[in-house]
């Protein structure tokens, strides 16, 4: 098997480390970046990339990065917009571009590195097992690592499903999209009762009737709620025209 890894999440974390290291032990940043002093944080994602296929005994190792531009600009404009103009941690291009020259890496233009992840796994399912400490990508059937929790997950696809239409009626702050008005986890988890358990067609088809339900019984209607759909979508192999180098935007069709 291969490891895919969200190399986001994990160039982000050492370059905050080093933020963060930085802060304690200077007085008064001039911005200027010392290699020699950042060396540990090179070495510690390289380490954790070879620890992640220790753990998981997988053969090759693939860093996903997120590409230039995104299509779920062009579904909901304001899609992690509460990040834009925030600066970047000063060692976080220096990362990325040692994960380029280090490890074998991808992006493709307008996907996040989760997509890419998640086109690969349900592309050439049982061949990938995926690295991450998001949970957006339980979205996706197949196998899981969480380094964090150093912990291995066999995701159905029922359970994928169920994810995605949560998460559609939760939101998520952190991107910028909103979900259903006033529907939180618990209430997202009363309206989706005992979809997991089923993976029939009908089953999917009820699942998006109670979305929509759920949504106009807020004064929204079915666009709306299609159109979180479309930003809360992790995409899959079904969900992308390779001719077309372009996502197909999901529908419940």
């Amino acid at each position: 098997m291969d490891l895919l890894i969200d190399a986001d999440i994990l160039a982000c974390q050492f370059a905050y480390a080093y933020e963060g290291s930085r802060s304690r032990t200077t007085d008064g940043d001039d911005g200027d970046l010392d290699i020699d002093d950042a060396e540990w944080a090179i070495r510690g994602f390289d380490s954790a990339v070879e620890r992640m296929v220790s753990e998981t005994g997988t053969e090759n190792v693939l860093l996903c990065f997120t590409g230039k531009g995104n299509f779920r600009h062009s579904v909901l404009p304001t899609y992690k917009s509460n990040r834009r103009g925030k600066p970047k941690p000063v060692l976080l291009d220096t990362l990325i571009e040692h994960a380029w020259d280090s490890w074998d890496c991808k992006e493709v233009d307008c996907l996040e590195a989760d997509d890419i992840m998640g086109i690969l796994a349900t592309r050439s399912p049982g061949r990938h097992i995926m690295a991450t400490i998001d949970k957006d990508l339980k979205q996706i059937p197949g196998i899981h690592y969480n380094w964090k929790k150093e912990q291995i997950k066999d995701i159905e696809p029922c359970e994928a499903d169920y994810w995605f239409y949560f998460q559609v009626l939760t939101g998520d702050s952190t991107d910028g999209y909103g979900g259903c008005p006033g529907i939180g986890v618990a209430r997202a988890g009363k309206v989706l009762k005992g979809f997991s358990k089923g993976a029939a067609k009908d089953a999917t088809d009820h699942a998006w009737a109670k979305v929509v339900r759920t949504f106009e019984s807020r004064g929204l209607t079915e666009e709306d709620a299609l159109v979180q759909a479309r930003v809360a979508r992790i995409l899959r192999v079904d969900d992308y025209d390779f001719e077309e180098r372009q996502p197909i935007l999901w529908s419940p069709d």
